[in-house]
């Protein structure tokens, strides 16, 4: 099998597009994607029909689409995950704070907004759980972030929890500690050697991981069997597990296959 990767920055629409546009020109067997930006996606994937190229989703599905198969979490789920690990950690009324990313482009990530709203269907269902602020966050530039977060929590002094919609959790988690605010529960996604660090002192309350390695696995075994047998599902969308990690159960997480 040989591979060839096309990277993009999921916080940058235009470095999609380029990626996307890229991957197009050429023709492949098949193509996995990690869909961040819904129309981009949409678009590369009435390329590859025209092309007769099969494509198979990671991380994420998309609608108006015609994948061979599809491994995700359910997004939502997750959101309701976050906010049931928050309520858990903290009294009953407490100030939570939703914390996104900024992106370039026009459009938002999908996945982060399910999981915003899965996050505010259990705020919804339990109410008078949490008051919940909304507040964004520099990916592309961690170093601008310093001053609007010491800012935001200067506003929000009751905010002791804090839900970051994406995997740099570290961020938001390191200047915490830098500006001395402490007391604070955090929950982000995904076991990054930063968020790894951070869980181990303390910094980050909880992880959510998505399997992204057994993703990975499927996804190259359905494009085999699509490939060399043939072999087609009823169903193509297959929903992962949804892992919550802890500092205590953190040395003994590994991906199972």
């Amino acid at each position: 099998v040989d591979c060839e990767n096309f990277y993009y920055n999921q916080f940058d629409e235009f470095s999609c597009n380029e990626a996307f546009n890229r991957l197009a020109e050429e023709c492949f067997d098949a193509v996995i994607i990690g869909p961040t930006f819904m129309e981009t996606t949409q678009s590369l994937c009435a390329r590859l029909q025209e092309k007769n190229i099969p494509y198979i989703f990671i991380d994420a599905d998309v609608p108006e689409t015609q994948p061979v198969a599809c491994f995700s979490t359910d997004q939502f789920a997750c959101g309701r995950i976050m906010a049931r690990i928050l309520g858990n950690m903290l009294v009953k009324g407490a100030e939570v704070a939703i914390f996104n990313s900024i992106r370039l482009g026009r459009h938002g990530s999908a996945n982060s907004k399910m999981r915003k709203d899965g996050f505010y269907s259990l705020v919804h269902d339990e109410k008078n759980r949490f008051t919940v602020h909304q507040t964004q966050f520099s990916v592309l530039n961690p170093e601008e972030n310093r001053k609007p977060v010491t800012e935001f929590m200067s506003e929000h002094p009751n905010v002791k929890g804090i839900a970051v919609m994406n995997s740099r959790g570290h961020i938001i988690a390191d200047i915490l500690e830098e500006q001395g605010i402490k007391g604070i529960k955090l929950v982000c996604f995904d076991l990054t050697e930063q968020n790894e660090k951070a869980l181990q002192e303390g910094k980050i309350s909880a992880l959510l991981c998505q399997r992204p390695e057994l993703q990975g696995f499927k996804a190259i075994q359905a494009t085999i069997e699509h490939l060399l047998y043939k072999r087609s599902v009823e169903d193509p969308y297959h929903h992962m597990p949804i892992d919550i990690v802890l500092k205590e159960n953190l040395p003994f997480y590994r991906e199972v296959l």
